[in-house]
């Protein structure tokens, strides 16, 4: 019968899987067939994961033990994702016939939705990664007893344990902060103001345009006979209306290579979180993988050296016995030649 620690031990090498197989492709580069297929995919996997996490969870909870840990929120937080994720699929999968359907100038492929998604799903996996850790560690923990006063790999993971405490709360309080940070939303918001500016800029330079139509027809209006100077207003308007052109294809240019940065940034912030996961799960294993050996070899030695001490203790009692049944023997001897030399 498979354990409870094996069990996590499975979940923790699928949601390792499902996280290499998001990450090995650009989604924001695919068509959406080649989209549809990964989301379908994606969502599958981690829909099985989150179940297997929801049954690990209940078994955990069954054992009513003090100090286990409960992952309630994450699995609703994870409910609500795959909720979202199945809700996009479902859309893209009718996104061509309505395409057909209602406008056929909607552009059906969308690269920055794709890689939102992607980016949601590998922010899934790591939160499913530590919360599977978490009670993979518990149950590892459990089969041994690291309570000793002083224990060394005791003091060891509690260290381990608060950090990862402080680093959760630091990650809490800090959401807010990390959507103005160059991995959040801050680039989002920067783009998001150099587009509003571009915006302000085209309309001031639309107004331009305006005016200097309105005033070339007064001065043709008014002024019939300087057809020098309407001459040199026709050309200044064409040179306004080609410089507008230039900036609005410009700024669509630049607006482009800044949501690609962001987008690349934001991948690998996600690929570091795991790598730090992984070694942090690495480690608490090994920890309590050499406290088990370790407290295997004392109860081996234990056992032994209290066998021979058994065994010691045997053979000083028997000798102890002859030996004093050896003196009543030499006394007895001694009485009868006493008395046989008084007679």
């Amino acid at each position: 019968m498979t354990s409870l620690s094996e069990k996590a031990d499975v979940v923790i090498s699928e949601i390792n899987a499902m996280h290499d197989s998001v990450s090995r492709t650009n989604w924001a580069e695919l068509n959406r067939r080649g989209f549809v297929f990964e989301l379908e995919q994606s969502s599958s996997r981690a829909k099985s994961i989150y179940l297997k996490m929801d049954e690990l969870n209940r078994e955990v909870k069954l054992l009513l033990e003090r100090g286990a840990p409960s992952i309630d929120d994450f699995l609703s937080e994870a409910a609500r994702e795959l909720t979202v994720l199945e809700s996009n699929l479902v859309m893209e999968k009718k996104k061509k016939l309505r395409q057909e359907l209602v406008n056929q100038h909607e552009p059906i492929e969308v690269p920055e939705l794709y890689s939102s998604l992607q980016q949601k799903i590998i922010s899934l996996a790591l939160k499913m990664r530590y919360n599977s850790d978490k009670l993979r560690n518990f149950l590892i923990s459990r089969k041994s007893p690291f309570q000793k006063s002083g224990s060394v790999s005791k003091n060891l993971l509690e260290a381990l344990q608060k950090k990862e405490d402080e680093l959760n709360e630091l990650k809490s309080k800090n959401s807010e902060l990390k959507r103005k940070t160059y991995f959040g939303l801050v680039e989002e918001k920067s783009v998001a103001e150099i587009e509003s500016e571009f915006h302000a800029l085209d309309k001031k330079l639309s107004e331009s345009v305006l005016e200097a139509k309105k005033s070339l027809k007064s001065h043709l209006a008014q002024i019939k006979y300087v057809e020098g100077s309407f001459a040199e207003l026709s050309r200044y308007i064409e040179d306004i209306e080609s410089i507008h052109l230039s900036f609005l294809d410009k700024s669509v240019e630049v607006l482009g290579e800044l949501k690609k940065e962001s987008d690349f940034a934001k991948r690998m912030a996600l690929e570091l979180e795991h790598e730090t996961m992984e070694k942090r799960s690495e480690y608490t294993k090994e920890i309590l993988s050499l406290e088990e050996k370790k407290l295997a070899i004392e109860e081996k030695v234990s056992s032994k050296y209290e066998k021979e001490l058994s065994d010691l203790k045997k053979r000083l009692d028997e000798k102890t016995t002859a030996l004093n049944s050896a003196h009543k023997l030499i006394e007895r001897l001694e009485k009868e030649a006493s008395e046989n030399s008084r007679k």
